[in-house]
């Protein structure tokens, strides 16, 4: 009997010492899949910001690497100069390991940032838009394959919108990589100067397809606090839409394509001007579709905006 017992005893101390053993295996394992990951990840971030260019502009604080769903992370994040950063974010996080580089698979979430904290061009606009301070997530994806990219993009910012973008755009010039596009578009930004891209690459990008869509959550009642009350300043409200469109270079004051977009743009508006209609369930969202019968370089597309027919000649859509 007694060793019965005994051998009772010695299998549950064998039992006891494997799952401990298998404790410490997983743990071990989970530490080094967690350092590896976090050391590949800081090398191969800080060896492209070096290789870009990049490292005055970008600066973040730690990596973390997640052992249990092998997805890296960037913690404490800004963008632009150090002192009055572009934009700064908690955390950017990386959908794929290893990285795969041309594409992308990014979440990020911006930092509660008030408007002093960060750069003047971002400080005007938030003020345009009536915020004090900044806060938001978002999405980009992008594909690319061979010569042809695909992206996605979603952009959420607390008490403004919803912004998402589809594009699908191809590159002219075989010298050209995506990295180096989204390298200048980057430094771009940095410098306060979005539009760069358009002077620096004009010629070697094409767009076949662009959609906009757009989702309000406040911007539209801080931009147009005093809604028309009657159809006269219904009217005016239009024509003003209209001459902003002809200052943007999207279509002349007087054209087809002005009266539509105003329409369009007013008849949006409506339930935010009407206490009777201002519902989540009549709030619709503005999309702007483009799709030219041909793909369009970046530097034709200026050149419509120039001589105010970007609308129709890239055959421009807005609905909601």
């Amino acid at each position: 009997m007694s060793r019965f017992i005994a051998n009772i005893k010695d299998k549950k101390v064998g039992i006891l010492v494997s799952l401990f053993v298998v404790f410490s295996l997983t743990v071990l394992g989970l530490y080094a899949i967690k350092y590896f990951g976090t050391q590949y990840t800081e090398e191969a971030l800080q060896k492209q910001l070096d290789d870009t260019g990049l490292t005055p502009f970008v600066h973040y604080q730690t990596v973390h690497f997640n052992p249990f769903t092998l997805t890296p992370s960037i913690e404490e994040v800004s963008f632009g100069f150090e002192n009055s950063p572009w934009l700064q974010f908690s955390r950017i996080s990386l959908n794929s390991y290893p990285l795969t580089y041309p594409d992308l698979d990014v979440d990020f979430w911006i930092k509660n940032s008030p408007a002093e904290n960060l750069s003047y061009d971002t400080s005007r606009l938030m003020k345009v838009a009536g915020i004090t301070t900044l806060l938001g997530k978002g999405s980009l994806s992008s594909k690319v394959n061979k010569d042809q990219v695909t992206s996605q993009f979603k952009l959420d910012i607390k008490d403004l919108g919803i912004l998402s973008t589809s594009s699908h755009i191809r590159l002219l010039n075989n010298e050209l990589s995506m990295h180096e596009i989204r390298t200048d578009l980057l430094a771009s930004i940095a410098m306060g100067q979005p539009l760069g891209l358009f002077f620096i690459h004009g010629e070697a990008l094409e767009i076949s397809d662009l959609d906009i869509r757009y989702q309000d959550s406040g911007l539209v009642t801080r931009l147009i606090p005093e809604a028309p009350k009657s159809q006269q300043e219904e009217k005016q409200l239009a024509s003003l839409l209209k001459f902003i469109s002809q200052s943007l270079g999207v279509a002349k004051a007087n054209s087809v394509e002005a009266d539509e977009i105003a329409n369009a743009l007013v008849d949006f508006l409506k339930p935010y001007q009407d206490p009777s209609l201002n519902t989540q369930a009549n709030k619709k969202q503005l999309r702007l579709q483009m799709s030219p019968s041909k793909p369009l370089s970046l530097q034709e597309l200026a050149l419509m905006a120039h001589e105010t027919r970007l609308y129709k000649d890239s055959n421009m859509r807005l609905t909601h």
